[in-house]
């Protein structure tokens, strides 16, 4: 959600279940909703990222916010969380280490946190700096997906999951839109 001013516009099915304040028509056909399923997981994935893909898939499923166009999203989002887990287990055992050398705990983590120029400063480690970098597109990514309390309202599900409300047709037999040319 990076890069637009203010909040997102707040989907057209949630304004309806609010009572539609500003009563202006609302358009609940507007968008992109296409056919909710789980794209097949990237081969190129490590052994962390495929263990994310398997965990977050079908929850996106069934809130419907996944569908075959956001394989590569969702392949950027579970390689930052799988190099974000190896990495934190690298500085996990770095500091084991010291520990089971005889250091304190407090003292291994600043020192595996922290190296010291020859100049005599303190610099922070390279783990850690990319530790953080991670944090962060991992965070992006959440954003993207709705899967952070704050982006859940920013997020609007494909009008396939609520048929129920008034004014969003049931899934039609044939997909509309763009999904008429996929090959199935």
């Amino acid at each position: 959600m990076t890069g637009s001013r203010g909040p997102l516009p707040k989907p057209a099915a949630l304004k309806l279940l609010e009572g539609n304040a500003g009563k202006r028509p609302l358009d609940l056909a507007a968008g992109v909703n296409p056919r909710i399923e789980i794209p097949s997981a990237p081969k190129h994935l490590g052994q962390e990222a495929r263990k994310e893909w398997k965990r977050i898939t079908p929850l996106l499923e069934e809130l419907g916010l996944i569908s075959g166009l956001d394989r590569s999203a969702l392949a950027l989002y579970c390689q930052a969380v799988g190099r974000l887990a190896e990495l934190e287990t690298a500085f996990n055992g770095q500091v084991a280490r010291m520990v089971d050398e005889g250091m304190l705990y407090a003292d291994a983590v600043y020192k595996a946190s922290y190296s010291v120029t020859p100049s005599g400063y303190a610099q922070q480690s390279v783990i850690v700096q990319l530790i953080g970098k991670h944090r962060d597109q991992v965070n992006r990514y959440l954003m993207h997906f709705g899967l952070s309390p704050a982006a859940r309202g920013r997020v609007q599900a494909s009008n396939y999951v609520q048929p129920t409300l008034p004014g969003i047709d049931p899934k039609p037999e044939q997909p509309a839109g763009f999904a008429m040319f996929a090959v199935r």
